[in-house]
């Protein structure tokens, strides 16, 4: 039996996300520790197909971490790569306007960037083989793309609250959660763009967590990328359109 948008149990889904992620609510674990919880989207999303489409759903599941080949206008890999580094920028340079004296020049870690890319790929995998390809689909079927987008961008921002609040000032969580959601936003947005494609959210993914964790001689700020992110997703909404991203109002 083959799964459809319509069969899967997208608040059930979340229920579960959550369930699994108990553990390390309770404990009270902070980043690296908390990053126990990353493949929970993984796992609910797999049972849940197990259950509504069998072995055979949760492969073609689990196979569409590497459907790049839905990607077919490669020129959707400029956004993919690019976007998340460009807000990075964007943030050094708000920072170095506001007078941070403190701010070091640049600088990258060339050698470690392979591998701290290599990892979080992997664990981008434990994430949107969930949010991006179990529960966005049916989202999108029921409320619309942009509508789909903050619904899940809160769910995933929700998921982070407690390692979030754990080991950082309210402000700080406060920025972390509008980025969350801008950016689930923006993923919709390339979704919707490069044909559906998993390994598209993965990729992008990745590049989220190489544009927060590495060292690059400055702080990762969320009060400055969250606003710059909500400005590239209100600009996406603009020039694509809320009911589904994918259609240029110039085009």
């Amino acid at each position: 039996m083959k799964t459809t948008r319509r069969t899967r149990s997208v608040g059930l889904f979340f229920l579960l996300v959550y369930l699994l992620s108990l553990p390390v609510y309770l404990l009270r674990l902070i980043p690296p520790y908390s990053l126990l919880m990353v493949a929970n989207p993984f796992i609910a999303a797999s049972l849940l197909t197990c259950r509504e489409a069998g072995w055979d759903g949760v492969r073609c599941l689990w196979e569409r971490s590497f459907d790049y080949k839905r990607i077919r206008r490669k020129v959707w890999y400029i956004p993919l790569l690019l976007l998340i580094p460009a807000a990075t920028i964007l943030q050094y340079g708000l920072m170095r306007l506001m007078g941070e004296v403190s701010i070091p020049r640049l600088q990258f870690p060339l050698l470690a960037m392979p591998v701290y890319f290599v990892v979080f790929f992997v664990l981008a995998i434990g994430e949107e083989v969930g949010w991006s390809g179990y529960a966005l689909d049916p989202l999108q079927d029921r409320w619309g793309a942009l509508p789909a987008g903050i619904i899940l961008g809160v769910v995933w921002a929700l998921w982070h609250l407690v390692p979030y609040s754990l080991a950082n000032p309210p402000l700080w969580v406060a920025g972390q959660c509008v980025a969350t959601v801008a950016a689930r936003i923006l993923m919709v947005w390339l979704y919707n763009n490069t044909g559906g494609s998993v390994f598209g959210m993965i990729l992008l993914h990745a590049m989220i967590n190489m544009g927060s964790v590495p060292d690059y001689g400055f702080r990762y700020d969320p009060v400055l990328v969250g606003p710059i992110l909500a400005v590239m997703a209100a600009v996406v909404v603009f020039l694509w359109g809320p009911g589904t991203l994918a259609r240029y109002r110039y085009a």
